[in-house]
């Protein structure tokens, strides 16, 4: 037998073995790669589900954001404009009103008005008080009553102011102060709130 036959069949069995172990440990080190490559990708899935899931959310909040502001603004402008609605209705109500008092005040119901207004003030602050008119019904004033009877400008629609100069004491019974007042108490009516 010939040597280098027998050498050459254990060479050959030897690099057959170490080829049988490269493989196995190539395939080893490949499903160890493609394992780690496979988590990889798991774990790069797993991260791009949770950045698209918190870019929803925040989508979402945001987009709840948006909504609720809207929702204040267009509930805001809503109770604006009602407001402003009523508050015309409510100037036009009392322009009304103010028109009718102001026809009453040329009428000869307003002589019977004025000496109740000038009987409350002799009342409240005495005989002697001075009696506030305006000034275009200062003489009709003058005929109702003996006490002195002085112009004031601030009386618009008319009736009468009285004052105790003594006693530091004043009485508003106008028909302007009367007017306020209501106008006043008409808008703290809770049928008339928001």
């Amino acid at each position: 037998m010939d040597l280098d036959v027998i050498n050459s069949s254990k060479l050959e069995r030897f690099r057959t073995q170490i080829d049988k172990q490269a493989d196995e440990e190539i395939a080893a080190l490949t499903a160890k790669i493609r394992e780690k490559k496979n988590a990889a990708g798991k774990a790069k899935a797993e991260f791009a589900a949770r950045e698209a899931l918190a870019q929803v959310r925040a989508e979402q909040n945001s987009a709840a954001a948006k909504y609720k502001k809207e929702f204040s603004r267009c509930d805001f402008e809503t109770t604006k404009s009602v407001r402003a609605h009523r508050n015309e209705l409510i100037e036009g109500f009392f322009e009304e009103i103010r028109a009718e008092l102001a026809e009453f005040t040329k009428s000869a119901k307003y002589d019977g008005y004025l000496e109740r207004s000038i009987k409350s003030a002799e009342d409240a602050l005495g005989k002697g008080c001075v009696i506030l008119a305006a000034v275009r019904d200062v003489d009709r004033v003058k005929a109702l009553t003996k006490n002195e009877v002085c112009a004031d400008n601030s009386i618009i629609l008319g009736g009468i102011c009285a004052m105790d100069k003594n006693k530091g004491l004043f009485a508003d019974l106008s028909i302007d102060a009367a007017l306020a007042d209501e106008r006043e108490k008409f808008s703290d009516k809770a049928e008339l709130r928001l």
